[in-house]
């Protein structure tokens, strides 16, 4: 048996490469790799990051399914860093085989309602929900870069169906083991919020337009787009609860893109470029929901996420081809 934690890291991208590396420096950790499965397995990563340094990670252990961990000793956390893409899988379906009753789920994931198909399927398993600040890729299988700080903000879930208060603060002692920067909040949901404010109106703006950020920001007709969207999801989020006002919070993110993000293409555009599905539904589609369900019309919202949809469809269709 292992003295140390163990944790199943689920989609070990960029994101998940780096805060496994981190977690391996008082865990034991298991990588569930797809694309880049052979090259880690052979060789693990090779990390480049301003904040933490180069460095050769190597996992404890290696798998390119979770199937492979359904009959290991059981995972004290599955940290799931997959692509939230609700309209291709489930991700408890994916994690199911490696679930025990003793596992917390901890997902570090963009969007809004990640948390839901999680607390439907396992209610009576913690759920650890954060949001994550960090600039990282990789351009290349097991070759991850990183610049910059870093910074995960770490929250309740309010629609958690069991207490994780303990377990959420013994996960956040493992990354601090590891150097990660660490937030706490006491509303994750108005965290995923915020973060959506940026997201979904300057992400869909890049990826429809081809414009990096700098160019979206010069551009008169861009930024009317992004304005109106943002104005929508602010919409969202306050008939659902939240008192955000809409100046502070549109001149806040205009004024953090043009100190902080210049040049930068958002993942959804990149994912765009590369002939991928982008993360429509749960940063688009979810807010989208919410307000209908609060009878708010939002029109340039439900615009932006027909337009992002129909062109995911189409990414979808080409790759079956």
């Amino acid at each position: 048996m292992s003295s140390q934690p163990r944790v199943l890291t689920v989609g070990t991208g960029a994101i998940g490469a780096i805060y496994s590396w981190r977690l391996s420096k008082s865990c034991n950790v298991t990588t569930v790799c797809r694309s880049n499965y052979d090259v880690v397995k052979e060789n693990g990563f090779d990390m480049n990051s301003a904040k933490f340094g180069e460095e050769k990670f190597i996992p404890d252990k290696v798998v390119s399914t979770v199937t492979e961990c359904a009959n290991s000793e059981p995972y004290d956390y599955i940290l799931i860093t997959l692509k939230a893409l609700p309209e291709i899988y489930n991700c408890a379906d994916i994690i199911a085989p490696a679930v025990s009753k003793d596992t917390t789920i901890v997902l570090i994931q963009n969007g809004l309602g990640v948390e839901e198909p999680i607390t439907d399927r396992f209610p009576n398993n913690p759920i650890v929900s954060i949001v994550a600040y960090i600039g990282t890729s990789q351009n290349e299988p097991g070759k991850v870069t990183m610049v910059g700080r870093e910074s995960l903000v770490i929250g309740k879930y309010h629609g958690a169906k069991t207490n994780s208060d303990e377990q959420r603060q013994k996960f956040a002692d493992l990354l601090i083991k590891g150097d990660v920067d660490v937030q706490f909040v006491d509303d994750v949901e108005r965290v995923r919020w915020q973060k959506l404010f940026w997201n979904a109106a300057f992400s869909p703006v890049c990826a429809m337009t081809g414009m990096n950020t700098t160019e979206v920001l010069e551009n008169e007709d861009a930024m009317k787009a992004v304005k109106e969207v943002m104005h929508d999801v602010i919409d969202a989020a306050n008939a659902n609860g939240y008192k955000f006002d809409h100046k502070e919070q549109m001149d806040n993110m205009i004024a953090r893109t043009e100190a902080t993000a210049r040049n930068y293409k958002p993942s959804m555009q990149l994912d765009k470029e590369r002939g991928s599905p982008m993360e429509v539904e749960v940063i688009l589609g979810t807010p989208l929901k919410r307000a209908k369900a609060k009878g708010l019309k939002v029109p340039f919202l439900d615009f932006i996420h027909s337009v992002c949809s129909a062109t995911n469809a189409l990414t979808l269709k080409q790759s079956q081809l």
